[in-house]
């Protein structure tokens, strides 16, 4: 184990350490966590971490109280409607798809079905450049997305977007399962 304090300082945030990261950096974070990773979640569950393991990605879960779980479930609608505009955008926008911001926001202005589903991902962002870029940063923070070229705003889609793909599925099964009349 090398890395407890930068696995820490990501994951503790809410955030991903994917295995195809464009960070050299991540990615060896990433190989250490498959190689140690008994002794990273028994060190991390001291403090009430629980070291998850995704498809080709990391994060942290805690236990949680029903209300709290229902606070959150309520938080992922938001992240329902942001995967719901990204597929709508670009069907194949997944693990590996690379695209540039300005593409996004030509599509918003030129699409009336994705204009109206931009306008309700964020209530105080009116202009679709606005829209874009709000999106790009909380991608990015969650680190779902990775910046490749700064110059062009080229993003490439890391293997933690399956988390949110991975609970959409979960919750439309569920919706399935509960609908038996």
């Amino acid at each position: 184990m090398k890395y407890e304090q930068q696995v820490f300082d990501r994951l503790s945030k809410g955030g991903f350490i994917s295995s195809d990261s464009v960070d050299d950096a991540t990615r060896r974070i990433f190989l250490d966590i498959d190689d140690c990773r008994d002794e990273y979640a028994d060190y991390f569950s001291r403090i009430g971490f629980i070291l998850e393991e995704g498809n080709q990605y990391y994060y942290f879960s805690r236990k949680e109280s029903k209300s709290s779980m229902a606070d959150k479930l309520k938080k992922f609608g938001h992240w329902v409607d942001v995967l719901d505009f990204l597929k709508a955008w670009e069907p194949p926008f997944g693990p590996g798809f690379t695209f540039m911001t300005a593409d996004l926001i030509v599509k918003i202005d030129s699409d009336i079905e994705l204009r109206d589903k931009a306008s309700t991902l964020y209530d105080n962002k009116a202009r679709h450049d606005e829209i874009a870029e709000r999106l790009m940063e909380e991608l990015s923070k969650q680190g779902f997305v990775e910046i490749i070229d700064d110059v062009a705003r080229r993003y490439k889609v890391t293997a933690a977007y399956r988390y949110l793909e991975d609970m959409v599925n979960l919750i439309a099964f569920y919706d399935n399962d509960e609908i038996t009349d």
